[in-house]
């Protein structure tokens, strides 16, 4: 039988999680090669946002998962309604601002839930 020593197991994880926060550092949820707005452009070549679209999907994931059936409907409802305010952010004067708020003000909601 082989011990794994705690420490050994830290370090893997720590220099794992430096070597692939490269690797994901602009990987979004969803395909970059299937961007089909400004924003998705913008948050495939953006690791913060990259990280804030994968926060909300799984955030979101959870949450669907969690509502009750007679609910789900509304939550995709609200959520493809989100996408496109998140979209329309190629209105305003600071897209990337526009693109950050809107994920951080989504994450908040979906927390309240």
């Amino acid at each position: 039988m082989t011990v794994i020593r705690l420490p050994f197991i830290a370090a893997f994880a720590a220099a794992f999680s430096l070597a692939g926060s490269n690797a994901w550092s602009a990987s979004p949820s969803f395909d970059c090669a299937k961007a089909s707005s400004e924003a998705e452009a913008m948050i495939c070549k953006d690791a913060e946002l990259a990280e804030l679209d994968r926060s909300l999907a799984s955030l979101y994931a959870v949450v669907l998962k969690n509502t009750p059936a007679t609910e789900k409907k509304m939550l995709k409802a609200e959520q493809r309604g989100w996408v496109k305010g998140r979209d329309d952010c190629w209105k305003s004067d600071d897209l990337r601002g526009c693109v950050e708020a809107e994920y951080r003000s989504r994450i908040a909601e979906l927390r309240d839930r």
